[in-house]
């Protein structure tokens, strides 16, 4: 399957984000995101060791990020010990899909509520690095 077809078959679109993600194993955090969220990913920089120290996550396949004719929607990865708490609070069209898509991954730590307060929709999806991602509708 081609990566447009990947893209549409996901059925959602994060529309603002760009939060930085601390990770010692940058391979294995890659590789969550891009089973769990469908997220196209890469690593930019290794260290001496191979380690990755400085990698992305995009929402939309890199092609259309490097064309910049949307804002930056996605996570930069750095080497570091993960902090945990909320790293990302982010908009996005198609909330429905996106816990779906989570949960078809096999990823069972996520929710998706009401929230009477704001009038929308939250999804909440913690990481396998221990980081609460946040996605609003």
């Amino acid at each position: 399957m081609n990566d447009w077809n990947k893209f549409k078959e996901r059925g959602f679109v994060v529309k603002e984000t760009g939060p930085v993600y601390y990770t010692e194993d940058m391979d294995a955090t890659i590789a969550w995101f891009t089973k769990t969220l469908g997220w196209y990913c890469e690593i930019d920089e290794r260290n001496e060791d191979g380690q990755g120290t400085y990698g992305c996550a995009f929402d939309l396949p890199r092609e259309f990020e490097s064309l910049h004719i949307a804002p930056f929607t996605g996570l930069h990865f750095l080497y570091g010990e993960p902090k945990g708490g909320t790293v990302a609070f982010m908009k996005v069209q198609g909330i429905e899909k996106l816990h779906a898509h989570v949960i078809n991954s096999g990823w069972e730590k996520v929710n998706l509520n009401d929230t009477a307060d704001f009038e929308m929709k939250l999804c909440q999806i913690e990481t396998m690095d221990g980081y609460i991602l946040q996605f609003f509708e």
